[in-house]
């Protein structure tokens, strides 16, 4: 409730997230392809849905429950995946498993995470997805795929149409590569937000 009423929209969430992490964090998550028009297709074609709520029918609290893939789940969307997550913060995939269970949604883990399958597994439950890229390499397919299911991930979500790799223009001017190199400006982006360093020494620098 506190984050609630200091933080009450997604766009405060995001003004927060400019100031606590470094610009290469911050453009790596918030950054679209090219000149970002496909994320305002997107955008817009979100904005453009409404919900017409039922009235009058007797009901006194909205039921949000929805069934996805044979599965139950107490709202009608999930976490989508998001690249190298622990970037952002570090744990951040466990804490968005956890939230995930907590809130019985989905949870869909990238394939290029920071944390592994199996110690997200930990912490999922039945709520885990998983977001495949299929790599070229048939023996890295079949090495995989067993053990994202052995991990205990239950739903495979395929992604096809990243054939090569994106050209953020943001995230280059941010200077970011993976792993980020410790080249001074990065150690200064760095220094300037010492709780995200903290979290990060915590955890582990970028954890495998």
């Amino acid at each position: 409730m506190e984050l609630d009423l200091s933080h009450p929209s997604i766009e405060d969430l995001r003004r927060k997230a400019q100031k606590r992490i470094p610009r290469f964090a911050f453009e790596y998550l918030d950054s679209a392809t090219g000149r970002e028009l496909g994320a305002k297709v997107n955008r817009d074609a979100l904005d453009a849905i409404g919900f017409l709520p039922s009235v009058l029918c007797g009901r006194t609290k909205a039921n949000l429950q929805a069934k996805l893939l044979g599965k139950p789940y107490d709202l009608p969307f999930g976490i989508a995946p998001v690249g190298m997550s622990g970037l952002m913060w570090a744990g951040a995939e466990r804490m968005l498993a956890q939230a995930a269970v907590a809130h019985n949604i989905p949870f869909s883990l990238s394939s290029v995470a920071v944390a592994s399958p199996e110690d997200v597994a930990l912490h999922i439950g039945q709520n885990g997805w998983f977001q495949h890229y299929p790599v070229k390499s048939a023996d890295l397919r079949r090495k995989m795929l067993p053990r994202i299911k052995a991990a205990g991930f239950h739903t495979l979500i395929i992604t096809v149409d990243v054939p090569e790799e994106s050209r953020r223009e943001r995230q280059r001017r941010a200077n970011l590569t993976v792993p980020p190199k410790a080249d001074l400006r990065t150690l200064t982006e760095m220094a300037v937000r010492p709780a995200w360093c903290l979290a990060q020494l915590r955890e582990g620098i970028m954890p495998r």
